[in-house]
């Protein structure tokens, strides 16, 4: 056990020597505002997940649960006739308790609505950050050593990683645009996000730095939270981004009509270079989220395929 240990220990250093000063912080970051308690388990530990994203690893993991979440969304087939224990962001306990749960894993977003009464019950919990690239690895990483599934772990960050090795032919000076945008509003992602951290991951530049970073704005940058800012049109006609990428989220279909609105309302955006040269992309939602999933090798080959030979 002392020897998987270590051998994770040195995997770690590796996967995280090669980003950057700033993902490490990143990284670092997540993990102290998160505090999980890294004590390797037995595999046959009983387990409920609170995460549609992290029941797609356990089961890549090949790891058995005993709970998961209540959903629309798609399950490993594995998982379907699983005692479903609640939403993800606020589990019933009475049913965690019923299926005999040891440890609830869960989204990190949620985990001031779900550790208190978990703790109360006795029950370990587990959370990983999936708001960014490099949190994921981190987590599934540290997911890996706590169940006892480190050669799994290593294995699907491998996947996650293996892109990157395969598009460092891309324009590095490229300036990129995430429009995030529902059927009501439409802000630009940081590299806080997760679509930003994938961007980020490819060494390309988010205009969003570049725009809160100017002192020549003739107005304020009002940021919506760490994550997001207020889409300005003359931000963006100062900052010319050479690339335009569209998220929509909540109902697609409106959210792309949106899009498609606020692009032909406004004769000013004929006058981006990313729109003269028709360098707009939409974003499939299968493969993308608002956060990170079992489909992070996808999404970075479907990037890759947009910015190669721009």
């Amino acid at each position: 056990m002392i020897f998987k240990i270590a051998v994770c220990v040195v995997l770690m250093f590796s996967l995280f020597t090669s980003c950057s000063s700033n993902s490490q912080q990143t990284i670092n970051d997540t993990s102290q505002n998160i505090q999980n308690d890294i004590v390797v388990n037995d595999e046959n530990i009983k387990i409920s997940v609170a995460s549609v994203a992290i029941s797609q690893i356990l089961a890549e993991m090949n790891q058995e649960i005993v709970g998961r979440p209540t959903t629309k969304l798609d399950l490993p087939e594995r998982y379907l006739e699983i005692e479903e224990i609640g939403s993800s962001f606020s589990p019933d306990f009475e049913k965690v308790l019923a299926v005999g749960t040891e440890l609830l894993i869960g989204d990190s977003l949620f985990k001031e609505k779900i550790d208190a009464t978990a703790k109360q019950y006795g029950i370990d919990t587990f959370y990983i950050d999936t708001s960014t690239y490099e949190s994921f690895l981190f987590g599934i990483d540290e997911l890996g050593r706590k169940i006892g599934k480190e050669e799994e772990a290593t294995s699907i960050i491998a996947r996650f990683q293996e892109p990157l090795n395969n598009l460092k032919d891309i324009n590095k000076d490229l300036k990129v645009a995430i429009i995030f945008g529902t059927s009501e509003s439409n802000m630009l992602a940081t590299e806080d996000t997760y679509v930003g951290s994938l961007i980020k991951a490819l060494g390309l530049k988010n205009v969003v730095t570049e725009i809160t970073g100017s002192t020549s704005l003739g107005s304020e940058v009002h940021e919506t939270n760490s994550s997001y800012v207020n889409l300005n049109l003359e931000q963006l006609l100062q900052n010319q981004p050479d690339v335009i990428l569209r998220f929509g989220h909540g109902n697609i279909e409106e959210a792309n009509r949106a899009f498609e609105k606020l692009f032909n309302e406004n004769p000013a955006w004929k006058n981006l270079e990313a729109v003269k040269n028709g360098k707009i992309y939409d974003l499939d939602p299968n493969i993308f989220g608002s956060s990170a999933n079992n489909h992070v090798d996808e999404a970075l080959m479907q990037l890759g395929e947009i910015f190669n030979g721009l």
